[in-house]
């Protein structure tokens, strides 16, 4: 009889035990599992930012080959989940960051990141642009984070180049249990790796490189480049 009652007491034990698991690993919103934003101590609120981009791609500062008709974009500006990755240093350009580092084209981007990681509908992400802006300009556009979305990555492809481009990726927009409310920062050039070249018009076949930052000629003076080519401001509208 004791043994009995030991294990009666032992499976009720097994079944708490077994629906607390169940409760914790669920998702109300239906947002991912697995290192998502909705944990303990996150902020629950959606919130709008402003991405500006203000370029400083001057010939003063980069007098080898200067191009006449410099631009930088379409600039983009994803909101993310924590697990998705438009790009990161020291990786391989995706198939859809490829296409955008070589000719600007954000429906192939989008299209790749849907296909690969779920609609935009799914809540992982959802994407702006802003156009095109000249090389000593400004331009902005605004992203929504929500709980299942805190990172914001941006993308502005130089033009005429290779595959360089302007960006920050995966940007945290949560400070402990708090929205952060602005963030500066100082952008220099990034080789995606996908096509070879040291000049702004030069297409000198493919690579299969990391994608690093790009500090090397043509930029600069001679020297490495000391000044960034643009300065990027995330402010938090409410």
């Amino acid at each position: 009889m004791y043994t009995s009652i030991m294990n009666k007491l032992f499976k009720l034990s097994y079944l708490i035990i077994l629906s607390f698991f169940i409760s914790c690993g669920s998702d109300d919103d239906g947002g991912p599992t697995g290192g998502g934003p909705t944990g303990p101590g996150l902020p629950e609120a959606s919130a709008s930012y402003t991405i500006e981009l203000t370029t400083n791609f001057n010939q003063t500062d980069n007098p080898q080959d200067y191009p006449t008709n410099a631009s930088f974009g379409t600039i983009v500006a994803i909101a993310h989940a924590p697990e998705v990755s438009v790009y990161s240093l020291g990786q391989l350009a995706s198939d859809g960051m490829a296409l955008y580092a070589e000719s600007g084209d954000v429906d192939g981007l989008a299209a790749f990141i849907s296909t690969s990681l779920g609609e935009e509908g799914d809540g992982l992400f959802s994407i702006t642009t802003a156009g095109m802006v000249g090389p000593e300009s400004s331009a902005s556009t605004s992203v929504t984070v929500t709980p299942t979305r805190t990172r914001i990555t941006v993308l502005a492809r130089l033009n005429p180049s290779p595959d360089w481009f302007l960006g920050v990726s995966s940007f945290n927009v949560v400070n402990g249990d708090e929205l952060i409310d602005l963030e500066e920062m100082e952008l220099r050039p990034i080789d995606a790796g996908v096509i070879l070249g040291d000049t702004y018009e030069a297409n000198d076949g493919d690579e299969n490189a990391a994608i690093s930052i790009y500090d090397g000629a043509p930029f600069g003076n001679g020297n490495p480049l000391t000044e960034p080519l643009a300065n990027l401001v995330i402010e938090r509208d409410n």
